[in-house]
């Protein structure tokens, strides 16, 4: 009975491990078939090497954005793929995926850096921006959604035509690239030509942004304008916007977000050639007066720059020396409502929209009503009290006196290029006549006077005659010293002669426009000047 006993229970345990040998057998079996299949099976591999938006042109159809090569080497690991990569600075990274069966990308210094081979391929890619340039036009981009300037209200149309640059190539499914496997690359729309033409000039840009670097404009802003048609030809605010960093540029104090030449601010002095000119349209030019360094409206003191007074002052010595006295006298004289219709014929108080929503301050104008006494009309006439402007509106005033009377509405969007180049027109001109030619002839005259004997000695350049007017504006804000911030103004245009260019030159926080800013005009006129110089040459 116990051997009958001891022979079952040996015979049970040989089928239990006649059947765990099996199942574990079987196991095996699974695991190579799986290991076979991982190592074995393809998969074909997309590789997204660089994407493009649609490219932004300065007038003369020169890329602003996706102007900058850069280089991608993509190498294969290969025998021949191990020994360029001796080259790189980082090859010790590289040869660890190069061990692993990966295909390797990584930027190179030129397109030459490697022979072109089947192991190695390099690619030209393209990056968005050229550093900082036209930063606050431009604007910038999160991944490939605009979110400032141009870039945000034109992002349909860049966003439509992008494009992007892949690899194409089979591997297993541990991404080991197959033996013999070809790399191919794909061009989907990558870096295509369609696009938006700017007014810009990316030449006269760059001249302007060193310029404002160049005499520590750091909070500021200047304007360019085809006197013409004023088209904007160069726009540029400080700080600027660094793409690069934007974190850093959300904490700058200075608010480089804000673009201040869309931006109002006070005027002061720029506004009396306004003043003047609503004098001869009215026939109330004839003034002459006594400046003994202050005046006094409806029991207001109102001071002039020169504490001992100008003495007799007309028209053209007013505006040659900025005499403060004098046009508060001239404003009473012409009426509030007669410099105000002025001023709104010259754009005052009027946005400029550029499309899609993209707009400037309006700035302000006052009312009638507030110009209820002597010395709110005074104050208005020198450019003060709550008139506010933007840089480009005060431009576009003076380039109305530049082109002989006629006003034209400020524009930035020129027109579209398609993928063929083809180029269709986007501007709307549209000229309207404000000013008489022989009011604008008696103001260049005396704006002329203004750089050759007056304030604006500093932007005199013995290369051409050129027209400008200085200003000191009080803003009505104060510092922590309890010192009132002054900003200065300098707008002029030239050549005298013919005026093509008027350009417009903004300091925050200024000492005079004098000092501040005729000298960075002087220093972009002569640079256009020059530029346009070698163009003809050319």
């Amino acid at each position: 009975m116990v051997m009958i006993l001891t022979k079952r229970i040996v015979s049970l345990a040989l089928v239990f491990f006649l059947a765990f040998s099996s199942l574990s057998f079987r196991i095996y079996l699974l695991s190579v078939k799986n290991i076979y299949s991982a190592n074995t099976e393809n998969t074909l591999k997309v590789n997204t090497i660089s994407t493009t938006r649609g490219n932004v042109y300065d007038t003369n159809l020169k890329r602003i954005t996706n102007s900058k090569e850069s280089y991608i080497a993509c190498i294969k690991p290969t025998a021949k793929g191990f020994l360029e990569s001796e080259k790189l600075p980082n090859k010790e990274e590289i040869d660890i995926e190069l061990k692993k069966g990966h295909l390797v990308t990584t930027t190179v210094p030129c397109y030459d850096f490697f022979e072109q081979t089947n192991d190695i391929l390099t690619l030209t890619t393209y990056a968005r921006y050229e550093e900082n340039l036209l930063s606050h036009i431009l604007g910038y981009c999160n991944n490939n959604d605009g979110m400032y300037g141009i870039e945000k209200y034109y992002d349909d149309i860049l966003k439509n035509t992008s494009g992007s640059l892949t690899l194409k190539y089979h591997c297993d499914a541990l991404g080991r690239v197959l033996n013999g496997e070809a790399v191919e690359v794909h061009n989907d729309n990558y870096n295509n030509n369609s696009g938006i033409v700017l007014t810009i000039d990316k030449d006269i840009q760059k001249i302007v942004e060193n310029a404002l670097v160049n005499h520590n404009i750091d909070t500021g802003c200047a304007v360019v304008l085809n006197a013409a048609n004023s088209q904007i030809l160069a726009c540029a605010s400080t700080p600027i916007i660094n793409r690069n960093d934007l974190n850093s540029t959300l904490q700058n104090e200075n608010s480089p977000f804000i673009n201040r030449a869309f931006s109002g601010y006070a005027v002061g002095s720029v506004f009396k050639v306004v003043t003047a000119a609503s004098a001869l349209e009215n026939n109330k030019a004839g003034l002459v007066h006594e400046c003994t360094g202050n005046i006094t409206k409806s029991d207001n003191l109102f001071y002039c720059n020169k504490k001992e007074g100008h003495g007799e002052m007309d028209l053209k010595s007013a505006l040659t020396f900025s005499c403060n006295p004098y046009f508060i006298e001239l404003s009473c004289n012409v009426g509030g409502e007669n410099l105000l219709k002025t001023a709104e014929s010259l754009g005052f108080n009027k946005a400029t929209d550029f499309g899609n929503g993209f707009m400037t301050d309006k700035g302000n104008l006052p009312e009638i009503e507030e110009l209820n006494s002597n010395a709110s009309i005074g104050n208005l006439g020198f450019g003060q009290g709550s008139l506010l402007a933007t840089p480009l509106q005060v431009a576009n005033c003076y380039a109305v006196i530049a082109n002989g009377g006629i006003y034209n509405e400020p524009s930035l969007i020129k027109g579209y290029l398609d993928e063929n180049k083809a180029f269709k027109n986007g501007s709307k001109v549209k000229g309207e006549r404000v000013l008489s030619e022989e009011t604008c002839d008696i103001l260049k005259e005396y704006l002329l006077n203004v750089v050759k004997e007056g304030t604006g000695k500093p932007a005199f350049t013995s290369l051409f005659d050129s027209c400008g007017k200085t200003a000191t504006a009080q803003s009505g804000q104060y510092n922590e010293n309890g010192v009132e911030i002054k900003h200065s103004w300098y707008v002029g245009f030239f050549p005298y002669e013919n005026p093509q260019y008027v350009i417009c030159i903004m300091k925050e926080n200024g000492v005079s426009g004098s000092s501040d800013d005729a000298p960075a005009f002087k220093e972009v006129a002569e640079n256009i000047y020059i530029l346009e110089k070698l163009r003809i040459e050319n």
